[in-house]
């Protein structure tokens, strides 16, 4: 069955998006069995190839869920024994389901990375797989030392690795790699959305959000919509209970944004647009992870749901700081027309947000910039399915120049000859 793996595996990986119940159910118990008929490397390239960079929320939450059975399997040592760029693959590729919009997809990852911290050596593959952005993010928690007392004394190698996946998961998942925080049976089971007292005090408020999650997850498309559109009127009507219970809500409204249906997918993303501007900083916990949801629409052929997105992506919170850095984080996991979208907006971003927090701009948008003049080749074109994102780059260098100046050029020279090389091609060119 090897040979046919990766074939049988990207079917029944579609089928578990299927709105069809049944269907999910048995494509999921066939996948099972798919696994547990095979060799598990084999198992695990066909469900990295064909799952976990679904646009499907329910189709990335199987394959990880598979996909943690098969690791399982085959242990830290073997699966951190492979090619540099496999291993660095790897591990990216967990750090991204562990931030996943799904909470049980969050809940695999997250496994799946915990199925390798033992190894003596997965902090170091971590360190090198990580953007170097988020590293001075947590080289600069480490130096704080504000975590350090949540480590085991008889394992300071690991407050490195604690450290970096404090950073990077949601907040409140943390505690999943915390033994002493949480009790066995907590970590036998997904994280339960948290929801305010002064919410749960109120039957009204209960009952209430235990409707609209109902109307969101309903097996009709009509239903959902109208989950939809109960949710922004609770926005306008109510926006302090969607706020206190932001993230709980958003669980239920991602997948709405990503939904098999084109309608509700449309319906829903033109909602978060009116829903944005009345929340504003109370979509603080979920940014990310509606950044990571929406711009996964921008590769859409469907031009509804392709312009509800857009409208989304051009609008902006009272802090531009964190959409920068959500926006930024993207750009090594999209292709498309969706990095040049996410690449033209963060060149917009980069103005109201330098004379704010120029920090910010220097930890987040220099390494995409980087990204790109390290990457490019002949006139503008990135390898794989990104076309020719010369444009793009040239606008993102003069928006940076615009607000840095000469420091842009201090800034690249510790970079490889040909990145200072590009970038001076650039700047004489928007300077001419």
């Amino acid at each position: 069955m090897d040979p046919e793996v990766e074939e049988i595996a990207r079917v029944l990986l579609h089928k578990t998006g299927d709105s069809s119940e049944f269907i999910q159910k048995a494509a999921d118990r066939s996948l099972g069995i798919m696994v547990g008929s095979v060799t598990p490397m084999r198992a695990m390239a066909a469900l990295m190839a064909g799952g976990v960079n679904h646009r499907n929320p329910p189709v990335r939450k199987c394959a990880a869920e598979h996909l943690l059975t098969v690791m399982e399997q085959i242990g830290a040592e073997k699966l951190l024994s492979g090619t540099r760029d496999n291993t660095e693959l790897l591990v990216q590729t967990l750090v991204k389901l562990a931030q996943d919009c799904n909470q049980d997809t969050r809940f695999y990852g997250r496994k799946m990375l915990n199925v390798l911290m033992p190894h003596p050596k997965f902090d170091g593959y971590l360190k090198q797989s990580l953007p170097s952005h988020n590293l001075r993010n947590v080289m600069a928690t480490i130096k704080a030392g504000s975590h350090c007392n949540q480590v085991s004394r008889k394992h300071p190698e690991s407050v490195f690795v604690i450290v970096i996946l404090k950073t990077l998961l949601p907040k409140g998942d943390f505690e999943f790699f915390c033994p002493n925080t949480r009790s066995r049976s907590d970590t036998l089971a997904p994280t339960q959305p948290v929801v305010r007292r002064s919410s749960l005090r109120s039957v009204e408020a209960m009952e209430q959000l235990k409707e609209l999650n109902k109307l969101l997850m309903a097996k009709e498309f009509q239903t959902r919509m109208e989950g939809v559109t109960l949710l922004v009127e609770h926005c306008r009507n109510n926006p302090q209970l969607v706020s206190a219970n932001i993230i709980q809500i958003f669980d239920a409204f991602a997948l709405r944004l990503q939904d098999s249906n084109k309608k509700v997918n449309q319906h829903a993303l033109e909602s978060a647009a009116s829903i944005i501007p009345i929340l504003k900083d109370g979509l603080h916990p979920v940014v990310v992870s509606m950044v990571t949801v929406v711009t996964d629409n921008l590769n859409s052929k469907n031009s509804g749901i392709y312009t509800a997105a857009i409208m989304n992506v051009s609008l902006s919170l009272s802090d531009n700081a964190l959409l920068l850095q959500a926006f930024a984080s993207r750009v090594h996991f999209i292709s498309g027309r969706a990095m040049q979208d996410i690449t033209e907006h963060l060149s917009a971003l980069v103005s109201s947000v330098y004379s704010r927090k120029p920090q910010a701009v220097e930890r987040h948008t220099l390494p995409v910039l980087w990204y790109f003049l390290n990457n490019m080749i002949g006139n503008g074109v990135l390898p794989g399915r990104s076309g020719n994102v010369r444009t793009v780059v040239c606008r993102l260098v003069k928006s940076l120049y615009k607000e840095m100046g000469r420091s842009l050029e201090d800034h690249a020279s510790s970079q490889p000859q040909h990145v200072i090389k590009s970038l001076q091609d650039l700047l004489d060119m928007e300077l001419q």
